[in-house]
């Protein structure tokens, strides 16, 4: 996905390329990633969700086994809602969504974009 901003007076965009799916970092990391990417709120539920799932799964003597697969379960369900959290903090933030592109690596998908929009190159 390429986020675009156009700022006043300038009338290059300034894209940011987001993957569309399963982020993997957000996956191992889930609060950290989201204050590395400055979303306050997120952190905060992310921690909160984790924590508050810690207790439950304390205070119902569940088996190892069934805890790990809720913690599994949790962080899955953040890794695969993780870029589309992103993509709605770079739209609060002035970003518009201008297209999705496909391409193995994100400067081929750069390149791609700039193609498709007709802007010269190098």
């Amino acid at each position: 996905m390429v986020h675009v901003t156009l700022g006043a007076g300038n009338s290059d965009p300034d894209p940011v390329l987001l993957k569309d799916g399963f982020s993997f970092f957000a996956f191992l990391f889930t609060g950290l990633w989201a204050l590395w990417h400055r979303m306050w709120l997120v952190a905060a539920l992310l921690f909160c969700g984790g924590g508050l799932l810690e207790v439950i799964l304390a205070f119902s003597g569940s088996a190892d086994e069934l805890g790990f697969i809720v913690r599994l379960a949790f962080c899955v369900i953040v890794g695969f809602g993780a870029n589309d959290w992103l993509s709605a903090s770079l739209e609060k933030h002035g970003y518009n969504l201008a297209g999705v592109v496909a391409a193995p690596r994100s400067d081929a998908a750069l390149r791609r974009w700039f193609d498709l929009q007709g802007f010269a190159g190098t």
